[in-house]
Formats: C-alpha cells, sequence, structure tokens
C-alpha cells in the first residue's frame, strides 16, 4: 500500500468535493484499478487544488477498501460456519435486510465488511439465540448497571483508575536502525477527570503533552537496533455526577453542573469534512427539532432520534468515510463515534454547542476504545451524552438506563481526546491510522507511517479503586 502523508485539517476540507463521474462510476462498480487509472488521468487534467488533493486522497481510500470488504458471500458462509455450522444463505439476506450486513462491490462482486461476523455475533437476535449468547449476562454489565444505580441514588460515583498501554511494530515489519516515532493516548485533566499521575513509560526521547492538552498524548522518538515496545502506565481519578434531565422541573440547586466556561463558537460550527451541514443534515434536524427552542429538549429529541433508530454496528476505518455523519443518518447504522458524530452535528445544526470525547472505556473487567459526546445548555453548563450506549439499552428494552446516557457518564472512562480531528504535539508525517483522533496509538518511521495491521496494541486494567 502507498504510504500517504499526512493531510492538514484544511487538506481534509477537500473530502467535500465531489469525484468527477469517471472516477466514481469504476469505485461504485468495484473496479478499483480502472478507478486509480482514471484518478491518474483527472491528475493531469486543469483541475483546482481542492479537485487534486481529493483525487490523491481517493487512492488511499481504494487500497483501504479491498481489505476493509475481504470476503465474498461463499466465504462469510464458510467462515460463519465454524462457529454456526447451520449458518446459511438465507440468514445473510436476513441480516442485509436489518442493516446488520454492509457489502460493497468488489470487480462485480458482493464483498462484505471484515467485522461482519462479529457483527451478527453481537448484534443480530437469531444469531445471538442459536449461539447460544441470547441471555448472557457478563460482569462488565453488572459492574455497570451497579455504577448507574449507585450515581442515581448518592448523586455521584468516583473511582480512581490504573491502566497501561502499549504498542510495538510487529516482527515482519521492523528493520535495525529504523526511526521510530510512537504516539500513545493519555488521560487529560478536564471536566470529570482530575489527579493524572504519569507512573512509568519507556525509555527514549519523551514528550508528554500539557495535563489540559485536548488531544493529550506522551510521543516517544528513538533509533531503534531491536524492536521494543513502547508503553505508558498512569492513573487518574473520575468524578461522575448524576442529573436527572427527565424530570418536568429542574431546580437550579441540583442540576447545576461544574464547567469549564461557556463554549466558543467552534462548538456551533462545522468542521469538515465530517461535521457538514449537509441539505440532508439540515433537513434531518429541523424535522427532529420541530419548533423546540429549549436547548435541553432540542438535544433530548436528537438523542431520542438517534438511539432510537440507528442500528449499531462495527464500521469500516474512519479514514476511509467521507463524511461520518451524513453516512449515520443516510444508513440508520453506526459505531459509537459514528453514531457520537451525528448528535453532535444535529445539535451544532439546531444552535446547540456539542464536542466531542474519546479514549476508552475502562470498566473494571472491560477495556476497550470509546467515543461519546458533550453538549452545553444553561444553566446546567457542559453536559453528556453517550448514544451508542443509550442505543444499545434501548435495543435492550432498558429504559431507565438509556434515559441515564442523556446527561451522563459513569465514572469508568479514560477521556484522552476533547477535541475532533487535532494534531499531535510532536508532528506526525504520515496519514494516521485515525484521522478522527488517538484511542490507541500510533506509530511511523522516516519513510513510512504504519497501519493497524503492521502493529501490536494492548491495553490493560491493573486497578480499579472504588472510592
Amino acid at each position: 500500500m502507498m504510504k500517504m502523508k499526512d493531510f492538514s485539517c484544511e487538506e481534509l476540507k477537500a473530502l467535500a468535493v465531489e469525484l468527477p463521474d469517471e472516477v466514481n462510476r469504476y469505485k461504485m462498480a468495484g473496479d478499483f484499478e480502472g478507478a486509480a487509472k482514471a484518478i491518474d488521468r483527472w491528475m493531469d487534467k486543469p483541475v483546482g487544488e481542492a479537485m487534486k488533493t481529493r483525487l490523491l486522497y481517493e487512492t488511499y481510500i481504494l487500497q483501504k477498501l479491498s481489505k476493509e470488504f475481504p470476503d465474498t458471500e461463499e466465504e462469510v458462509i464458510r467462515k460463519f460456519r465454524e462457529i454456526l455450522p447451520d449458518f446459511s444463505m438465507e440468514d445473510l439476506r436476513r441480516a442485509e435486510e436489518e442493516n446488520l450486513a454492509e457489502w460493497i462491490l468488489v470487480d462485480g462482486r458482493k464483498h462484505y465488511i471484515h467485522n461482519l461476523i462479529r457483527n451478527l455475533s453481537d448484534k443480530e437476535p437469531e444469531i445471538r439465540r442459536r449461539l447460544g449468547k441470547a441471555d448472557e449476562k457478563n460482569e462488565a454489565k453488572r459492574l455497570l448497571l451497579e455504577a448507574i444505580h449507585e450515581m442515581q441514588e448518592k448523586g455521584e460515583k468516583s473511582v480512581r483508575i490504573h491502566l497501561k498501554t502499549a504498542i510495538r511494530l510487529k516482527e515482519e515489519c521492523f528493520e535495525p536502525g529504523m526511526k521510530i516515532r510512537a504516539h500513545l493516548p493519555l488521560p487529560a485533566e478536564l471536566f470529570h477527570t482530575s489527579d493524572v499521575k504519569l507512573l512509568d513509560h519507556a525509555p527514549g526521547r519523551v514528550t508528554v503533552d500539557a495535563p489540559d492538552a485536548r488531544w493529550r498524548s506522551i510521543c516517544f522518538e528513538d533509533t531503534l537496533e531491536e524492536n521494543r515496545t513502547f508503553f505508558a502506565e498512569y492513573a487518574y481519578t473520575v468524578k461522575a455526577k448524576y442529573v436527572d434531565l427527565w424530570k418536568e422541573e429542574l431546580p437550579e440547586a441540583e442540576t447545576k453542573a461544574a464547567s469549564d466556561g461557556k463554549p466558543g463558537e467552534e462548538y456551533l460550527s462545522e468542521q469538515y469534512p465530517h461535521i457538514r451541514f449537509t441539505p440532508y443534515l439540515r433537513s434531518l434536524a429541523s424535522e427532529i427539532v420541530g419548533t423546540e427552542k429549549r436547548p435541553v429538549e432540542i438535544a433530548r429529541r436528537i438523542y431520542d432520534y438517534v438511539t432510537k433508530n440507528v442500528q449499531y454496528s462495527y464500521m469500516r476505518n474512519y479514514s476511509i468515510q467521507t463524511c461520518i455523519p451524513e453516512y449515520c443518518a443516510t444508513n440508520l447504522r453506526g459505531d459509537c463515534g459514528v453514531q457520537a458524530l451525528l448528535f453532535i452535528t444535529l445539535c451544532r445544526i439546531a444552535g446547540v454547542p456539542a464536542g466531542w470525547e474519546s479514549g476508552l472505556y475502562s470498566n473494571p473487567v472491560s477495556l476497550g476504545a470509546h467515543d461519546w459526546a458533550m453538549f452545553y445548555a444553561e444553566p446546567y453548563g457542559w453536559l453528556y451524552a453517550d448514544p451508542s450506549f443509550g442505543g444499545s439499552a434501548y435495543a435492550a428494552g432498558d429504559e431507565n438506563r438509556r434515559r441515564f446516557y442523556f446527561g451522563n457518564l459513569e465514572p469508568f472512562r479514560m477521556a484522552a481526546n476533547h477535541a475532533f480531528q487535532q494534531k499531535f504535539t510532536v508532528k506526525k508525517e504520515f496519514l494516521p491510522i485515525d484521522t478522527c483522533d488517538n484511542q490507541t496509538g500510533e506509530m511511523e518511521c522516516e519513510t513510512c507511517g504504519f497501519t493497524e495491521e503492521e502493529l501490536e496494541v494492548t491495553k490493560e486494567i491493573i486497578s480499579v479503586e472504588m472510592l
């Protein structure tokens, strides 16, 4: 795969530019070689710089698509039968009808998204029943429900979390003498997170962002004669306060939350290419909001729409999406970040300041990347919304849990990113794995950036202390 240079935020705006019809026809037919040749021809035509940037980025998208959609119908069925012997073509067709099986054409044949089997195993009720997962209860869910119940009873919950994350180049990709740069996320001391301590880290030339950096990371730079692991170990405290936004009347004394100040214009603005006020999203926001003027009620209507209508689905890499919220609204499917971006974009269109947070969901027995949203409403200040957790609660028939995630988060979070699509303090020269934020780490050398397939990433919960 061609190693792409990093694109500036200004250059990424070019993703809003429509491709020439010739390129798009080849792409939609799944003729990626034909599309690539058409791009070469159009790069020599007298088009503007924005179009040339768009065409250059499209070469990256075309290279990624085959990896993101690797399996034909026959290959999906064969792989699925390894865990469910009676899986059939009818099951696959039903998954398509239920909006759980994303596919594209590759050389004229359907090819399915790489995480389809995980998607159906986790989200399709009939498949879960046949796999024996229908009534599965797990420790992570029990702890989550206990935390929600405690917050609703006591008004808050605090935890002290101790994590270790690491990144390493796979041996087959390593060459002695490589000049390596690695970025790992760190929790930022903002909003509900405090007392962050960096306890240990790998040696080398190290740059640690300020505690309140909105895209906080630790960067390692070193020349390696032997391959090694870059790691960061840290502890932090999360104090999550509860606000009930579903009461008919909310006394200010009970609802006013700590705020880091009133939001600036950036929380109401477009941020190309993704947070984009497209004609369809403007129309959808108008239909959802109606004549409502109260910020909390506007945000609630948008949250209700997303949680009740968008199907949770594991996604293709964000770096090959050209407008994530438009995709979500058009297809009514998406993972946590896709749903959060739809919520944020609709809120901004409707005049409610909204922003991005992401990092890790750090339940005592479950650790993984996660994204969610914030919105601002007087007199409460900044409030949280987690549409994907709310949507999962809706699918499970748990209305109390769904309502909790409008206004609140439980304290099992490591929030490293408090802004969307920013740049690292120590510049990254090549296109990141994730162009939206940094949740699990990035790595590059002097000649290329490494893909997720070329890296080994580990995340470890050392302790979670209930305070």
